[in-house]
């Protein structure tokens, strides 16, 4: 049986806001039928990450691939045109 590609694969993903280093290198995995909680301290950079994700903000480094394959997003219609859409709550 073939392995499929992740659904979602972020490498390296590094984002600078002027002197604050808010992402430093992450890597984050999704599988087809896995279901990932995204948990951590406040400033920890989970949404930053998501907002990367969903083409809220571009990456100043690593890169992003659905389905195995390497995408650019610019702006968050480009992902939700390829299906990606977050949903915040407070």
């Amino acid at each position: 049986m073939t392995e499929l590609a992740p659904v979602v694969e972020m490498r390296n993903i590094k984002k600078n806001f002027a002197a604050v280093q808010a992402l430093r290198g992450v890597d984050l995995t999704l599988h087809h039928n896995e279901v990932l909680g995204l948990v951590g301290d406040n400033a920890a950079g989970k949404s930053t990450l998501m907002k990367v994700l969903s083409g809220a903000y571009m990456p100043d480094e690593g890169e992003i691939f659905i389905d195995g394959n390497k995408i650019h997003l610019s702006n968050t219609l480009d992902a939700r045109r390829i299906g990606i859409e977050t949903v915040s709550y407070t």
